[in-house]
């Protein structure tokens, strides 16, 4: 089987068929699914279908054994990708024909090389059975599935919404999609819809905090820069240490492992002082900048550049400061992501309160106060929740208005 270059490697025929498929879905994400499905399995060369669904490798792994399966060349080790948060099968078997004649990659060399423009180099030309066998032997001792790195455009993204609409919570699904692959309309409008927040895998998010990917903080009236970036700190022994602050420490590690994604998310990112904690490094979050500008730190002294595989996702109680109003450098590097009470959430025998209660506060003090969904998705006592969640909150936000207030009580 011969060899190529392709992407920085050497590959034979079935490898390199794949890596084409894997770099082709990478570099035509922005199309419909259905458009890779009729460019890789509508053209002769891909009679054995090389991209499938879920239901379409069940199937075929359930009549493998029947005649018009057999050129079918899936297995429950093929290649699995996610793309818009479904999984697809990629063929690990494909590139040659079974005869020799290779008809089939061929055509799809040509493809590769004509139509998409890939460079592919041809190495050794020359059928080498030993190379193939050992490449073969490797391939069987690596991880059989692989999710395609696509790197969102946005960087910087923004929940906000009233109290109890799951915004914390939705930093994990958030931060799911992003790492299965998922784009950005399909992330925003998922998030934005606000439905069942659990139907995530939790082991993608799980995974990435095991790997010390992820880093959670909260910011508030005396967070500084010194926390946030560097500064000098007294250790045990009363000295005085230059020392790397949560933000600063999380770039480093995404520069050493550009291959993967790194998160911070910061909540009630609208309570800390953003200039006193961002300092100079404001300007470098913004997306465009990322990995080209550099500045100075004041106190190291050190050249610091901010990576492009960081993801920076904050929340905002759209209660405690009205989104008019916040620092305008922040309205301006994040991309706002609104996040609304969803009725559906509520069990009916709260339905009716929460909409009524919902309708009220929007007419007397606007939307960004309406009661979130959570309150009442706790398993807690509907009585106990009007008593001791509800209540507590309706006296705040009517605080100096006794009628309004009043009104409120009674709708309760």
């Amino acid at each position: 089987m011969a060899e190529y270059k392709f992407n920085g490697k050497n590959l034979n025929q079935r490898k390199l068929a794949l890596e084409v498929i894997k770099y082709f879905i990478n570099d035509k994400f922005d199309q419909n699914i259905d458009y890779f499905r009729k460019q890789l399995n509508g053209r002769n060369f891909s009679s054995p279908k090389i991209i499938i669904d879920e239901e379409e490798k069940n199937e075929f792994i359930l009549n493998k054994g029947k005649e018009e399966f057999k050129t079918r060349y899936f297995s429950e080790n093929s290649e699995r990708v996610f793309i818009n948060q479904k999984p697809y099968y990629i063929t690990n078997q494909w590139g040659s024909d079974t005869k020799g004649k290779g008809r089939y990659f061929d055509g799809f060399l040509n493809f590769a090389r004509n139509e998409l423009k890939y460079d592919i180099q041809e190495v050794n030309p020359h059928y080498d059975k030993e190379s193939e066998l050992k490449q073969e032997k490797e391939s069987r001792n690596m991880p059989k599935e692989e999710n395609i790195k696509i790197e969102l455009k946005i960087k910087n993204i923004m929940l906000y919404g009233a109290p109890g609409v799951g915004k914390t919570h939705n930093y994990k699904r958030l931060i799911t999609m992003i790492e299965n692959g998922i784009d950005e309309k399909t992330i925003f409008d998922t998030i934005s819809e606000n439905t069942n927040t659990d139907n995530f895998d939790s082991s993608v998010f799980e995974n990435i905090k095991k790997e010390n990917r992820l880093e959670f903080v909260t910011f508030h009236q005396s967070y500084s820069y010194e926390d946030f970036i560097e500064g000098f700190r007294p250790n045990e022994n009363g000295n005085i240490n230059l020392e790397n602050g949560i933000f600063k420490k999380l770039c480093e590690k995404a520069r050493e492992n550009l291959e993967k994604n790194f998160y911070i998310v910061i909540d009630e990112i609208n309570r800390g002082n953003i200039s006193k904690i961002f300092g100079e490094l404001i300007t470098l979050i913004e997306e465009d900048k990322r990995d080209i500008y550099e500045v100075t730190l004041p106190y190291s002294k050190e050249k610091f550049k901010i990576p492009s595989n960081l993801y920076i996702i904050a929340t905002m109680n759209s209660t405690d400061k009205s989104i008019a109003t916040i620092d305008i450098a922040l309205r301006r590097r994040f991309t706002f992501l609104k996040m609304k009470p969803n009725i559906d959430l509520v069990p009916n025998e709260a339905k009716e309160l929460f909409s009524k209660l919902n309708e009220f506060i929007t007419n007397n003090l606007g939307e960004d106060y309406q009661l979130g969904h959570s309150y009442f998705m706790q398993g807690l006592d509907l009585e106990f929740v009007k008593e001791y969640k509800i209540k507590p909150l309706l006296e705040e936000y009517f605080y100096g208005d006794e009628e309004n207030y009043k009104k409120a009580l009674e709708i309760l």
